[in-house]
């Protein structure tokens, strides 16, 4: 019987045993490989990331910082498959930017969202001179040169809080209490791209802008610098040479 069997018959079956094995092992490689991409293909989809979501309606035009302390945003986990094209992450990115267009509540803030404009990075533009309550925009900049003796620079900085003292005549009493420093002689205003200046840039309010001018352009101002933490209200009593050594 073998002999009548073309030569080479009997080693077929065995050989497609093999090959049959080895396809087998090959489409399972394939199936596993395949089972592992769709894995962490959905893996990769189901992650967030927390990005910066509108959560109230901003005007165009409004600056970053101004959308910052009003909490109009916040960090919100987004799945990365619904991320936007330039979506925020950090809101250091906004700094001294304006919004471009107007952005509508859950809107995710994205780079195009926001931008340098011409007028963003001035002075006027801070968030600072804006201020905010009921004393919003009540508030003006005054620029104004303070002698290194009688003043107290470079030790009062941007940002630093002071009482100015001015002696008119021979009388010498407080002109205005917690002023703001907007900017220090050579150094930029917060969340500003402006220009810096040698003299020093306050924020006055406006209904006491006058007689603020007229103290400091007709005495001599002097800086008392105030802690940056609980500070107690500023001496209002005037000194003059009849009270100078009182006890």
């Amino acid at each position: 019987m073998e002999n009548l069997l073309p030569k080479g018959m009997l080693g077929t079956p065995r050989r497609s045993v093999v090959a049959g094995i080895a396809a087998l092992v090959v489409a399972t490689i394939l199936l596993l490989a395949y089972l592992s991409h769709y894995r962490s293909s959905v893996k990769s989809q189901n992650t967030t990331v927390s990005v910066l979501v509108a959560t109230h309606f901003v005007k165009k035009g409004t600056p970053a910082e101004s959308i910052a302390r009003a909490g109009l945003f916040k960090a919100t986990p987004i799945p990365k498959d619904q991320l936007q094209d330039g979506a925020i992450t950090d809101a250091a990115a906004l700094r001294g930017q304006v919004a471009l267009a107007n952005i509508f509540p859950l809107q995710q803030l994205t780079a195009a969202d926001f931008g340098v404009t011409a007028n963003s990075g001035a002075l006027s533009g801070s968030a600072d001179l804006l201020g905010g309550g009921r004393n919003k925009g009540t508030w003006r900049a005054l620029a104004l040169d303070i002698d290194a003796s009688p003043g107290i620079k470079p030790q009062a900085q941007t940002g630093d809080h002071v009482d100015v003292y001015v002696q008119v005549g021979d009388k010498v009493g407080l002109l205005m209490a917690n002023v703001l420093i907007l900017a220090a002689p050579g150094t930029v205003a917060a969340g500003t791209t402006a220009s810096t200046s040698d003299n020093y840039i306050l924020r006055v309010p406006t209904k006491d802008a006058s007689r603020f001018i007229y103290g400091v352009e007709n005495g001599k101002p002097r800086f008392l610098l105030r802690p940056q933490t609980d500070a107690k209200p500023a001496g209002r009593n005037p000194a003059d040479g009849s009270n100078v050594f009182a006890p």
